[in-house]
């Protein structure tokens, strides 16, 4: 009896020691990295850059697959439905209002976060020649009349760009059930209707306004950052503006199903710190005008908690 137990704590201690060597090692085999939103984005650039890193440091292929059908409920279901060993990760990005909107259950509960490598804060544009010359003038307008003005999400409503406006909007106790909050297909339609004068507002991050506002055609009013972006030094922040610290935008990380196990966690999280301190990932970012942006997996869970707060309290007051 004595031998039996020996011979299975020995054999269960032998594959203790195999499954942590296997994590150690990892990867050992290509690695499929599914992208929430279609080829050719700024989601499928900064993951392919991303995973070209990745491939160079682990000798391994990682494929990179667009799945951004249901405005990417289809790739987050794809990856949470994996084997959690860290062969099938996904892009991770704001999620929390599919539950809210009845298009999913996804909570931060659904995924084992790895890293945040991108974050562009949302910003408020106006034309040129409007008279709304500042973030302020524009809580004025709306505390007046939260139907005077005529805003574009830059894309999809109830998304990355319009909540954290939405946010501001409720702190300064206005009705936000009244505002004119347009969808568009895209920034750059919502941009175009700016400075044609068929729009007030726009709301967007500031790369997507670089050559109207070189232009001539467009103004940043302010960037839901908590400080200013070195590239756009004359933009000013929320809290500059109008002495709210609200911050939010559209954000890109790394994750897995749940139920990965820590010590992968922390092997993946390496090899993803690696690969977004290369130079050419960064150089890579800059080129583009994306904000390179790194939170390790449990400064990501946080950050993700926070997203799911915000955009529920968002979500609820707009669809009162």
């Amino acid at each position: 009896m004595k031998t039996t137990m020996l011979m299975i704590a020995m054999m269960a201690g032998s594959a203790w020691v195999s499954s942590a060597q296997a994590q150690d090692a990892w990867p050992t085999r290509p690695v499929q990295m599914v992208v929430i939103a279609g080829a050719g984005g700024g989601s499928d650039y900064v993951f392919r850059l991303l995973s070209r890193e990745l491939e160079k440091n682990t000798g391994q292929a990682f494929s990179v697959v667009n799945q951004a059908q249901g405005g990417g409920v289809v790739g987050m279901t794809t990856y949470t439905n994996a084997e959690p060993d860290g062969y099938t990760l996904g892009q991770m990005s704001p999620f929390a209002q599919y539950r809210v909107l009845g298009q999913a259950d996804f909570t931060s509960e659904s995924f084992t976060p790895i890293a945040l490598v991108n974050m562009d804060p949302a910003a408020v544009h106006v034309a040129a020649d409007s008279n709304l010359e500042s973030l302020q003038d524009i809580v004025d307008a709306l505390k007046a009349d939260p139907t005077s003005l005529t805003i574009s999400c830059g894309g999809t409503c109830n998304a990355s760009w319009d909540i954290p406006f939405v946010s501001l909007m409720l702190d300064e106790g206005i009705d936000v059930t009244q505002l004119n909050l347009v969808p568009a297909k895209g920034a750059a339609a919502g941009l175009q209707e700016l400075t044609s004068g068929g729009m007030d507002v726009v709301l967007s991050s500031l790369p997507e306004t670089d050559s109207l506002r070189e232009a001539g055609l467009v103004e940043n009013v302010a960037v839901f950052a908590e400080q200013r972006l070195d590239r756009y030094p004359d933009v000013p922040t929320v809290e500059e503006a109008v002495g709210e610290p609200v911050t939010g935008g559209t954000w890109r990380g790394v994750a897995g199903p749940a139920g990965m196990s820590p010590a992968l966690v922390k092997v993946i999280e390496a090899q993803v710190k690696a690969a977004f301190d290369a130079e050419a990932f960064q150089q890579g970012m800059r080129d583009r005008g994306f904000g390179p942006v790194w939170m390790n997996a449990d400064e990501l869970g946080d950050f993700m908690a926070e997203h799911e707060q915000q955009t529920e309290r968002v979500l609820g007051e707009l669809r009162q």
